[in-house]
Protein backbone atom coordinates (compact mmCIF):
# COMPACT_ATOMS: atom_id res chain seq x y z
CA UNK A 1 0.00 0.00 0.00
CA UNK A 2 1.52 3.06 -1.27
CA UNK A 3 0.06 6.30 1.28
CA UNK A 4 -0.15 9.82 -0.90
CA UNK A 5 0.11 12.94 1.18
CA UNK A 6 -1.04 15.89 -0.79
CA UNK A 7 -0.15 19.32 -0.03
CA UNK A 8 -2.03 21.35 -2.80
CA UNK A 9 -0.99 24.62 -1.46
CA UNK A 10 2.09 23.53 -2.36
CA UNK A 11 4.26 26.21 -4.25
CA UNK A 12 2.31 27.71 -7.26
CA UNK A 13 -0.47 25.29 -6.83
CA UNK A 14 1.21 22.05 -8.23
CA UNK A 15 0.50 20.22 -5.28
CA UNK A 16 -3.41 19.77 -7.20
CA UNK A 17 -1.74 19.17 -10.20
CA UNK A 18 0.14 16.47 -9.28
CA UNK A 19 -3.06 14.95 -7.49
CA UNK A 20 -4.63 14.65 -10.41
CA UNK A 21 -1.21 12.73 -12.72
CA UNK A 22 -0.43 10.23 -9.60
CA UNK A 23 -3.64 8.90 -9.55
CA UNK A 24 -3.91 7.61 -13.19
CA UNK A 25 0.05 7.06 -13.10
CA UNK A 26 -0.46 4.45 -10.05
CA UNK A 27 -3.67 2.67 -11.47
CA UNK A 28 -1.58 2.23 -14.51
CA UNK A 29 1.37 0.83 -12.29
CA UNK A 30 -1.15 -1.40 -10.64
CA UNK A 31 -0.27 0.06 -7.42
CA UNK A 32 -2.57 -0.05 -4.30
CA UNK A 33 -2.79 3.64 -2.63
CA UNK A 34 -4.84 6.01 -0.83
CA UNK A 35 -4.93 10.09 -1.25
CA UNK A 36 -4.34 11.70 1.95
CA UNK A 37 -4.92 15.68 1.59
CA UNK A 38 -3.41 18.45 3.95
CA UNK A 39 -5.76 21.28 3.92
CA UNK A 40 -3.84 23.43 6.54
CA UNK A 41 -0.70 23.67 8.51
CA UNK A 42 -0.34 20.70 10.73
CA UNK A 43 -1.87 18.11 8.89
CA UNK A 44 0.80 16.40 7.29
CA UNK A 45 2.37 15.90 10.83
CA UNK A 46 -1.06 14.61 11.90
CA UNK A 47 -1.49 12.03 8.84
CA UNK A 48 2.31 11.11 8.97
CA UNK A 49 1.38 10.30 13.05
CA UNK A 50 -1.75 8.16 12.38
CA UNK A 51 0.39 6.43 9.33
CA UNK A 52 2.78 5.13 11.62
CA UNK A 53 1.87 5.01 14.96
CA UNK A 54 -0.06 2.03 15.79
CA UNK A 55 1.96 -0.37 12.81
CA UNK A 56 5.68 -2.71 13.50
CA UNK A 57 5.96 -2.91 9.83
CA UNK A 58 7.22 0.03 6.83
CA UNK A 59 4.89 2.45 5.76
CA UNK A 60 5.45 3.71 2.10
CA UNK A 61 4.66 6.97 1.59
CA UNK A 62 4.81 9.60 -1.11
CA UNK A 63 5.11 13.18 -0.06
CA UNK A 64 3.49 15.94 -2.97
CA UNK A 65 5.11 19.07 -1.66
CA UNK A 66 7.90 21.28 -0.87
CA UNK A 67 11.04 21.25 2.01
CA UNK A 68 8.40 22.59 4.36
CA UNK A 69 5.99 19.93 3.35
CA UNK A 70 9.37 16.77 4.34
CA UNK A 71 9.99 18.94 7.46
CA UNK A 72 5.95 18.88 8.61
CA UNK A 73 6.06 15.13 7.97
CA UNK A 74 9.31 14.44 10.01
CA UNK A 75 7.68 16.04 12.78
CA UNK A 76 4.67 14.40 12.67
CA UNK A 77 6.98 10.44 12.77
CA UNK A 78 7.98 9.38 16.37
CA UNK A 79 10.20 6.24 14.67
CA UNK A 80 11.31 7.31 11.22
CA UNK A 81 12.74 4.46 10.53
CA UNK A 82 9.06 2.62 9.59
CA UNK A 83 8.81 4.77 6.75
CA UNK A 84 10.32 4.64 2.95
CA UNK A 85 9.35 8.10 1.88
CA UNK A 86 9.60 9.25 -1.68
CA UNK A 87 9.76 12.89 -2.86
CA UNK A 88 7.63 14.80 -5.43
CA UNK A 89 8.87 18.10 -5.38
CA UNK A 90 5.88 20.98 -5.92
CA UNK A 91 7.78 24.27 -3.41
CA UNK A 92 9.21 27.32 -4.10
CA UNK A 93 12.67 26.12 -2.97
CA UNK A 94 13.06 22.43 -3.81
CA UNK A 95 16.38 22.28 -2.13
CA UNK A 96 16.32 18.59 -0.98
CA UNK A 97 15.37 17.61 -4.30
CA UNK A 98 18.02 19.90 -5.75
CA UNK A 99 20.28 18.45 -3.55
CA UNK A 100 19.82 14.57 -4.31
CA UNK A 101 18.53 14.56 -7.97
CA UNK A 102 14.91 14.43 -7.94
CA UNK A 103 13.73 15.89 -11.18
CA UNK A 104 10.88 18.94 -10.79
CA UNK A 105 8.71 16.76 -13.37
CA UNK A 106 6.43 15.09 -11.81
CA UNK A 107 5.80 11.87 -13.60
CA UNK A 108 10.01 11.44 -14.20
CA UNK A 109 10.04 12.22 -10.02
CA UNK A 110 7.04 9.34 -9.85
CA UNK A 111 9.32 7.29 -12.03
CA UNK A 112 11.93 7.20 -9.51
CA UNK A 113 9.13 7.08 -6.39
CA UNK A 114 7.66 4.05 -7.91
CA UNK A 115 9.93 2.27 -10.46
CA UNK A 116 13.36 3.19 -10.70
CA UNK A 117 14.85 5.01 -7.41
CA UNK A 118 17.00 2.79 -4.99
CA UNK A 119 16.55 3.03 -0.64
CA UNK A 120 18.81 4.85 0.95
CA UNK A 121 19.07 5.05 4.26
CA UNK A 122 19.99 8.48 4.73
CA UNK A 123 20.78 10.81 8.22
CA UNK A 124 18.74 13.33 9.76
CA UNK A 125 19.70 16.50 12.25
CA UNK A 126 17.59 17.44 15.38
CA UNK A 127 17.97 20.47 17.32
CA UNK A 128 16.65 20.76 20.66
CA UNK A 129 15.97 23.89 22.60
CA UNK A 130 16.80 25.05 25.89
CA UNK A 131 13.39 24.35 26.94
CA UNK A 132 13.48 20.66 25.55
CA UNK A 133 11.52 20.28 23.05
CA UNK A 134 13.53 19.56 19.60
CA UNK A 135 12.77 19.41 16.31
CA UNK A 136 13.88 17.31 13.37
CA UNK A 137 15.10 18.25 9.60
CA UNK A 138 16.44 16.73 6.42
CA UNK A 139 18.00 19.62 4.94
CA UNK A 140 19.56 21.71 6.71
CA UNK A 141 18.88 24.05 10.56
CA UNK A 142 19.97 27.63 10.95
CA UNK A 143 19.90 30.40 13.43
CA UNK A 144 20.48 34.21 12.37
CA UNK A 145 20.35 35.27 9.01
CA UNK A 146 19.28 32.58 6.96
CA UNK A 147 15.79 32.18 9.53
CA UNK A 148 14.91 35.66 9.44
CA UNK A 149 14.89 35.73 5.74
CA UNK A 150 12.76 32.01 6.02
CA UNK A 151 10.49 33.78 8.67
CA UNK A 152 9.81 36.55 6.51
CA UNK A 153 9.32 34.68 3.33
CA UNK A 154 6.56 32.59 5.22
CA UNK A 155 3.92 35.90 5.40
CA UNK A 156 5.81 37.35 1.91
CA UNK A 157 2.99 38.78 -0.67
CA UNK A 158 6.03 39.21 -2.95
CA UNK A 159 6.91 35.38 -2.68
CA UNK A 160 2.57 34.23 -2.72
CA UNK A 161 2.73 36.72 -5.93
CA UNK A 162 5.43 34.84 -7.45
CA UNK A 163 4.13 31.34 -6.74
CA UNK A 164 1.42 32.22 -9.33
CA UNK A 165 4.00 31.87 -11.83
CA UNK A 166 6.15 29.02 -10.31
CA UNK A 167 9.11 31.65 -9.37
CA UNK A 168 8.72 31.68 -5.87
CA UNK A 169 12.18 31.01 -5.17
CA UNK A 170 12.83 34.36 -6.37
CA UNK A 171 11.71 36.02 -3.04
CA UNK A 172 14.43 34.78 -1.39
CA UNK A 173 16.51 35.96 -3.26
CA UNK A 174 15.23 40.02 -2.25
CA UNK A 175 14.33 39.42 1.16
CA UNK A 176 17.97 38.60 1.62
CA UNK A 177 19.33 41.40 0.42
CA UNK A 178 17.10 43.20 3.38
CA UNK A 179 17.83 40.86 6.29
CA UNK A 180 21.86 41.40 5.54
CA UNK A 181 21.54 44.55 6.58
CA UNK A 182 18.35 44.32 8.90
CA UNK A 183 19.95 41.46 10.98
CA UNK A 184 20.53 40.95 14.39
CA UNK A 185 24.19 40.11 15.10
CA UNK A 186 24.69 38.62 18.86
CA UNK A 187 27.90 37.35 20.33
CA UNK A 188 28.36 34.25 22.13
CA UNK A 189 30.17 30.75 22.52
CA UNK A 190 30.16 27.52 20.10
CA UNK A 191 30.96 24.16 20.83
CA UNK A 192 32.13 20.91 18.69
CA UNK A 193 31.48 17.78 19.55
CA UNK A 194 31.52 18.36 23.27
CA UNK A 195 34.37 20.43 22.99
CA UNK A 196 35.47 23.57 24.89
CA UNK A 197 33.02 26.50 24.08
CA UNK A 198 34.95 28.97 21.65
CA UNK A 199 34.19 32.94 21.65
CA UNK A 200 32.10 33.89 18.56
CA UNK A 201 31.78 37.67 17.91
CA UNK A 202 28.56 39.47 16.11
CA UNK A 203 27.31 36.77 14.34
CA UNK A 204 25.13 37.07 10.92
CA UNK A 205 24.37 33.47 10.97
CA UNK A 206 24.94 29.90 11.77
CA UNK A 207 23.83 26.71 9.99
CA UNK A 208 24.34 23.14 10.13
CA UNK A 209 23.77 21.37 6.69
CA UNK A 210 22.69 17.88 6.38
CA UNK A 211 22.58 18.66 2.56
CA UNK A 212 24.20 21.14 -0.17
CA UNK A 213 21.60 23.47 -0.67
CA UNK A 214 19.11 25.61 1.45
CA UNK A 215 16.91 29.32 0.95
CA UNK A 216 15.91 28.79 -2.73
CA UNK A 217 19.50 27.62 -4.02
CA UNK A 218 22.11 28.82 -1.74
CA UNK A 219 25.23 26.15 -1.56
CA UNK A 220 26.34 26.82 2.05
CA UNK A 221 27.33 23.13 2.38
CA UNK A 222 29.10 21.86 -0.70
CA UNK A 223 30.89 18.92 0.84
CA UNK A 224 27.77 18.02 3.17
CA UNK A 225 26.38 14.83 2.99
CA UNK A 226 23.40 12.86 4.22
CA UNK A 227 25.48 9.58 5.38
CA UNK A 228 28.88 10.62 6.65
CA UNK A 229 27.19 11.06 10.66
CA UNK A 230 28.56 14.69 10.45
CA UNK A 231 26.62 18.41 9.73
CA UNK A 232 28.36 20.74 8.19
CA UNK A 233 28.45 23.77 9.43
CA UNK A 234 28.72 27.47 8.21
CA UNK A 235 29.39 29.88 10.19
CA UNK A 236 29.46 33.85 9.49
CA UNK A 237 30.66 36.17 11.86
CA UNK A 238 32.39 39.45 11.95
CA UNK A 239 31.75 40.66 8.71
CA UNK A 240 29.88 43.63 7.70
CA UNK A 241 26.71 43.56 5.77
CA UNK A 242 28.23 45.21 2.55
CA UNK A 243 30.74 42.46 2.22
CA UNK A 244 28.34 39.25 2.84
CA UNK A 245 26.38 41.32 0.18
CA UNK A 246 29.11 40.69 -2.50
CA UNK A 247 30.11 37.17 -1.06
CA UNK A 248 26.41 35.99 -1.07
CA UNK A 249 26.17 35.38 -4.85
CA UNK A 250 29.05 33.28 -4.29
CA UNK A 251 26.85 30.85 -2.48
CA UNK A 252 25.50 29.38 -5.27
CA UNK A 253 28.28 27.61 -6.55
CA UNK A 254 29.25 26.67 -3.05
CA UNK A 255 32.41 29.24 -3.08
CA UNK A 256 31.49 31.60 -0.39
CA UNK A 257 34.01 30.20 1.95
CA UNK A 258 36.45 31.52 -0.08
CA UNK A 259 36.18 34.85 1.98
CA UNK A 260 37.89 35.62 5.47
CA UNK A 261 35.52 35.20 7.86
CA UNK A 262 32.81 32.89 6.64
CA UNK A 263 33.89 29.62 8.34
CA UNK A 264 33.19 26.29 7.46
CA UNK A 265 33.67 22.84 9.79
CA UNK A 266 31.85 19.51 10.57
CA UNK A 267 30.77 18.07 13.86
CA UNK A 268 28.12 15.51 14.79
CA UNK A 269 27.11 17.63 17.95
CA UNK A 270 27.11 21.49 18.29
CA UNK A 271 26.30 23.43 20.79
CA UNK A 272 25.64 27.41 20.82
CA UNK A 273 24.66 29.96 23.08
CA UNK A 274 23.98 33.65 22.11
CA UNK A 275 23.25 36.63 24.02
CA UNK A 276 20.12 37.37 22.97
CA UNK A 277 17.63 35.18 20.60
CA UNK A 278 17.67 35.05 16.90
CA UNK A 279 14.91 33.28 14.58
CA UNK A 280 15.42 29.34 14.25
CA UNK A 281 14.16 26.70 11.41
CA UNK A 282 14.65 23.91 10.20
CA UNK A 283 14.13 23.05 6.48
CA UNK A 284 13.11 26.81 6.22
CA UNK A 285 9.99 26.15 8.70
CA UNK A 286 10.25 28.93 11.44
CA UNK A 287 8.30 28.79 14.27
CA UNK A 288 10.21 30.93 16.79
CA UNK A 289 13.13 32.69 18.05
CA UNK A 290 16.27 30.73 20.47
CA UNK A 291 19.16 31.70 22.01
CA UNK A 292 20.38 28.54 22.51
CA UNK A 293 20.61 25.25 20.58
CA UNK A 294 21.72 21.77 20.97
CA UNK A 295 22.37 20.35 17.40
CA UNK A 296 23.07 16.36 16.73
CA UNK A 297 23.03 13.75 13.73
CA UNK A 298 20.89 11.19 13.66
CA UNK A 299 22.27 8.04 11.98
CA UNK A 300 20.40 6.34 9.59
CA UNK A 301 17.31 7.69 10.16
CA UNK A 302 15.19 7.43 7.40
CA UNK A 303 14.31 5.40 4.25
CA UNK A 304 14.01 7.54 1.36
CA UNK A 305 13.64 6.95 -2.34
CA UNK A 306 16.62 8.31 -4.60
CA UNK A 307 17.30 8.40 -8.41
Amino acid sequence: MIHVIVNSSSGSEKGAVAEKIVKPYLRQAGETFEIHYSEKPGDIAKIAAELTENTDSSVRIILIGGDGSINELLTGIKDTKKVILSIIPTGSGNDFAKSVGIPKDIKLALDIAVKRGRTAIIDLGEITYSDGTSRKFIISSGMGFDAAVCEEAMHSGLKKFLNKFGLGRLSYGSIAVGQIFGAKRPSGTISIDGGPETPIERVLFTAFMNEPFEGGGFKFGPNASHTDGKLDIILVERVSGLKFFFALPFAISGKVFMFKDIKGMTASRIRIRLDEPVWVHTDGEVTRQADELNVRVLRSAVNITLP
